[in-house]
């Protein structure tokens, strides 16, 4: 018995967490909720080089912010789990003792209770002290296994946590690549810069001007040959000879990368994921992707995202990918002719084909 009130302190401790100091958490939110407004800001205002590279160092900094702050909730989380862990083991020892005292202590029987007391006050005492101590029992059960279930929900949100901080710092070593590129295909000059931006804008109007004023050349089959590879638009509007292939659907871009076969172009890249033939054969070379790229900084009219794939090929015949209706068009870009197929596949989907012969 004696045995059993000095474990009863043990199992009525109550342990606690250390909670991370509030206000540095909520100081370092309000500091990214302001990088990230300043970040929307400046990327409807972005015209200039100098405007560009502040953008990049606003999204950098808050990239930076984000990963200190998982930082510090996965060292908060690795805390946690060590306290944890000393609650379990503690638990786990006090269970161990009581297993044994209640072991030798055997069945409690009241009829035994009655014959070694001393009378009816000392059995109510016994019996209920007995009782106090299989709820405490109960109790020290339940808890342990609300302690393992916070200790496995803590783990599983530690590993979450190092996966969310290292998809941040690929994200923050993107940018400061990008910024880096854009500084040296820019040559950290403002009137190279701006050129770069007139041409993609010259570019894009020629498109749109061909949507508009394209003469029909009549339907063609998948794989009819529809076009040569060529360079026109230089050298206001191209830089040279390549075919620039993209694909909208309701006047809206999307990766031709999704429409097109697979294949390994001649350096080994694998790309494609699509069913349609490539609008090339031969031993194909891309020389630029759909989306992010080293040179997509200057398409701000779509994001920054290269809208298209450009390539080129040890043959230069352009066949359709699929079934349509063949336009064509020539346009001015710049100083430049710049001429301009497409074709209507129907229910809004249209390939575009830019610098032809």
């Amino acid at each position: 018995m004696k045995k059993i009130l000095l474990l009863l302190p043990l199992l009525l401790l109550i342990f606690f967490v250390p909670k991370v100091r509030s206000a540095t958490v909520e100081e370092k939110q309000k500091q990214i909720e302001e990088l990230e407004k300043k970040v929307s800001e400046l990327k409807n205002q972005v015209k200039t080089l100098s405007g560009q590279i502040v953008y990049y160092d606003s999204q950098i900094a808050l990239n930076q912010l984000k990963i200190n702050q998982t930082e510090d909730l996965i060292s908060s989380i690795s805390s946690k789990i060590e306290i944890l862990e000393n609650r379990l083991q503690r638990r786990a020892n006090i269970l161990q003792q009581q297993i044994v005292i209640t072991y030798k202590q055997g069945p409690i029987d009241p009829f035994r209770l009655i014959l070694s007391s001393k009378d009816f006050s000392q059995f109510i005492s016994r019996l209920k002290y007995t009782q106090i101590v299989q709820a405490t029992n109960r109790q020290l059960l339940y808890d342990t296994q609300v302690i393992q279930s916070q200790y496995g929900q803590q783990k599983e949100l530690i590993e979450q946590s190092k996966v969310k901080l290292q998809i941040q710092k690929t994200s923050l070593a993107a940018l400061k690549t990008e910024k880096e590129n854009l500084l040296i295909q820019s040559k950290n000059s403002e009137v190279v810069y701006q050129r770069q931006l007139d041409q993609a804008q010259l570019e894009l109007a020629a498109i749109q001007t061909a949507l508009a004023s394209a003469i029909r050349e009549g339907p063609v089959k998948k794989g009819d040959p529809i076009g040569l590879v060529g360079n026109s638009g230089y050298p206001d509007c191209s830089t040279g000879k390549h075919l620039h292939f993209e694909v909208r659907v309701n006047d809206l871009w999307l990766s031709a990368e999704n429409y097109l076969k697979p294949i390994t172009d001649k350096w080994g890249l694998r790309i494609g994921s699509g069913s349609w033939d490539w609008p090339l054969t031969g031993e194909i070379q891309i020389t630029q992707r759909y989306g992010k790229t080293p040179y997509s900084y200057r398409y701000l009219y779509s994001g920054g995202i290269h809208t298209g794939i450009d390539m080129i090929s040890s043959i230069d015949i352009i066949r359709a990918p699929a079934d349509g209706t063949l336009y064509t068009s020539l346009q001015k870009c710049g100083s430049s002719n710049l001429k301009v197929k497409y074709i209507d596949h129907g229910n809004n989907l249209k390939t575009f084909y830019l610098h032809v012969q």
